[in-house]
């Protein structure tokens, strides 16, 4: 393993980078604060962006030119629950002897995160070349105390969050970052807005981003539960078929043809695939398509028609009417703004 930087060592060559070759943008928007700066090791552009006191906003965005490793501490006071978003790249940590959490793991690009570890050293390794594009949220407990009373609906680590003096680690790879939490990642890097009202703007699309992993992450503590009885190789199945469905949206095989796809029988798949996502096989492709749908006419300058072949749907009146069941107004009241989704 190459050299190890500690964690002064690599916030001094970041300083050096801004000072001899970057810049630093203090209160930028009035609120924030943007650090650039070029290394022959790397390349840094960091935002970061205070919504409020205890709740921040962290946009980095690196390029390593060489393989790169250091230790990160995690020793803040108050330590605060961290959900992080990997927009572009992946890369490795190491965090060895904490029961809590894998010795080993990778952080990959496409996924979220959300995590509470305080009190222990990780070592992020980067990779040459690899570029990172990642947005973290720090939210310090007694903020997220004060949004409400009804924790009980929350996941069983972040319950502990709010009911224990000293709760315990965690680290949770939420998922796949969903088309409805990229679009918002879309909007929190490029606001509309400047000074207050992108403050405002920002704090409510965290919040907003926020939710959404947080339903995600109690769906699939829920799911787990319900996995509980099936082998872990038809859960690796189901994930597949899921797989093939997105990535073939436009023309997706047949619920036959999938079972050959993934080697389960169609009525085993059809039980697997509720039992994983709550939901049939071609109900989650068609909630899919839906989501699709609406990011690229919220998003693009697509036509309504151009939309529906995209998503698959070869008939427009069918499209336009599955669209409005789901949300409760037409693809074209959506997209030229007539009406909010229901």
């Amino acid at each position: 393993m190459m050299d190890i930087l500690t964690a002064e060592e690599y916030w001094q060559l970041r300083e050096e980078a801004i000072e001899t070759n970057g810049k630093r943008l203090v209160h930028h928007d009035g609120f924030d604060e943007i650090r650039q700066g070029e290394h022959e090791l790397f390349r840094d552009l960091t935002h970061y962006i205070e919504l409020r006191p205890g709740f921040e906003m962290v946009i980095g965005e690196n390029t390593y030119h060489s393989d790169f490793n250091y230790c990160s501490p995690h020793y803040d006071q108050p330590y605060p629950l961290i959900s992080k978003f990997h927009i572009s790249g992946s890369f490795r940590t190491i965090t060895p002897g904490i029961k809590e959490i894998s010795d080993d793991y990778i952080e990959q690009v496409g996924k979220s995160y959300l995590y509470y570890l305080p009190d222990l050293e990780e070592i992020h390794q980067y990779s040459t070349n690899e570029h990172l594009l990642v947005i973290c949220i720090f939210i310090d407990i007694d903020v997220f105390k004060n949004f409400s009373q009804g924790f009980e609906l929350l996941p069983a680590p972040l319950q502990a969050l709010i009911s224990k003096n000293s709760p315990p680690r965690f680290h949770s790879t939420v998922g796949e970052i969903t088309p409805a939490m990229f679009a918002i990642l879309q909007q929190i890097l490029k606001p509309p807005y400047q000074g207050i009202m992108k403050r405002m703007y920002l704090e409510s699309k965290v919040l907003e981003l926020l939710a959404l992993q947080l339903d995600q992450f109690l769906h699939r503590e829920q799911a787990i539960c319900r996995v509980a009885n099936l082998r872990p190789v038809d859960i690796e199945k189901v994930y597949h078929a899921r797989d093939i469905l997105i990535s073939q949206v436009e023309n997706p095989p047949s619920l036959f043809d999938l079972t050959d796809l993934v080697g389960l029988g169609a009525r085993k798949l059809r039980y697997c695939f509720r039992e994983v996502f709550g939901t049939t096989v071609f109900g989650y492709l068609h909630d899919y398509r839906m989501q699709q749908a609406k990011i690229m006419l919220a998003g693009t300058k697509m036509q309504v028609a151009e939309v529906a072949n995209a998503v698959g749907y070869a008939h427009l009146g069918y499209f336009a009417k599955s669209f409005k069941d789901k949300f409760g107004i037409s693809p074209k009241e959506f997209q030229f703004g007539k009406k909010t989704l229901k």
